[in-house]
């Protein structure tokens, strides 16, 4: 069984795999584009009434740069941040970056959906948002900017223990006093 069907999700599309296109990762990947394109280029996306932009450059085989991110994971075996290579699970998960974002405050009652986990930090001096859907383990994250949001990137979360950190800081985060605006 899989995640998604543990709950009854009202908004979460299935995944996408790449056995669906005859094991044809070009059919795949143009598929996954098509999508990407949809859900960030054409479509406008607003969170917390604010635009949620993506990052086109630097590409990387005509590719832009937020696509590489939601589909690719780095190497292990380059120091160079943009040394990407497909991440199957965050290909098959494309589309939740989007239903995640528009919704994140969900106000349905789905069958044992524990909802999704918002919390903030710093990084580099920016502030990062963290949307994570414990239940699927998949996770967003999106940049405060001045007047929009900068989607960074999104994953399945793949161990326990990490999933665990997530839903720690979560928790620490909504009972916290300040907010780090």
């Amino acid at each position: 069984m899989s995640e998604q069907n543990k709950f009854k999700c009202k908004w979460l599309t299935p995944i996408i795999t790449l056995d669906e296109y005859d094991n044809n990762w070009e059919k795949y990947n143009d598929k996954l584009y098509e999508i990407f394109v949809k859900d960030f280029i054409t479509n406008e996306l607003f969170f917390n009434n604010k635009k949620v932009c993506v990052r086109i450059n630097p590409k990387q085989n005509n590719y832009e740069h937020a696509f590489i991110h939601l589909t690719c994971v780095s190497t292990k075996m380059s120091n160079d941040p943009n040394d990407r290579i497909p991440d199957f699970r965050r290909c098959e998960r494309l589309e939740w970056n989007r239903e995640i974002i528009e919704n994140y405050i969900c106000k349905n009652n789905c069958t044992n959906c524990r909802k999704i986990l918002y919390y903030e930090h710093y990084y580099k001096n920016r502030i990062r948002i963290n949307l994570v859907f414990a239940d699927v383990r998949f996770k967003v994250i999106l940049e405060k900017r001045k007047n929009y949001y900068l989607l960074i990137t999104g994953y399945y979360i793949e161990f326990d223990h990490t999933l665990k950190k997530e839903i720690n800081k979560a928790e620490l985060f909504r009972k916290q006093k300040t907010p780090l605006d």
